[in-house]
């Protein structure tokens, strides 16, 4: 389950695992899971400069799957950078492009603060939690 190149696939509890990018060391972890028409992008770590090439192609590649939502969990983010505020718009403007309902889960100081401090939150769809997000 632990493949950076995102070929294993495997059932878990009724949910496709898709990929974990889970690499002692690393600012962020990624998580993919696919649960019917919806993905879900479980963030872990930092984002910043040095990781958001690596969240844009998960981000990417999921919009290209063809999911009709797709969740940002970002409860574990630490570190909310510049970078990653710009790729939350990009996000955004590609998901309304794909007619994908793009939600993030952004509960934490650390991500709703620099989401705030931009007035960006009157864009995003935000939750509490990824169960509230995929039951909107």
């Amino acid at each position: 389950m632990a493949d950076k190149a995102g070929a294993d696939q495997t059932e878990d509890g009724g949910r496709e695992v898709v990929a974990t990018d889970d690499v002692p060391g690393e600012p962020m972890d990624v998580d993919v899971r696919r649960s019917g028409d919806a993905s879900v992008i479980r963030l872990a770590g930092e984002i910043d400069m040095l990781t958001t090439p690596t969240l844009r192609a998960r981000v990417t590649e999921e919009l290209q799957e063809g999911p009709s939502i797709l969740v940002l969990d970002m409860l574990a983010v630490e570190f909310l950078g510049s970078s990653g505020l710009a790729l939350l718009v990009e996000a955004l403007d590609e998901s309304r492009n794909r007619a994908v309902a793009l939600r993030l889960v952004a509960d934490s100081r650390p991500v709703s603060r620099p989401l705030q401090a931009t007035g960006l939150t009157d864009l995003f769809d935000m939750y509490s939690s990824v169960e509230d997000a995929l039951a909107a």
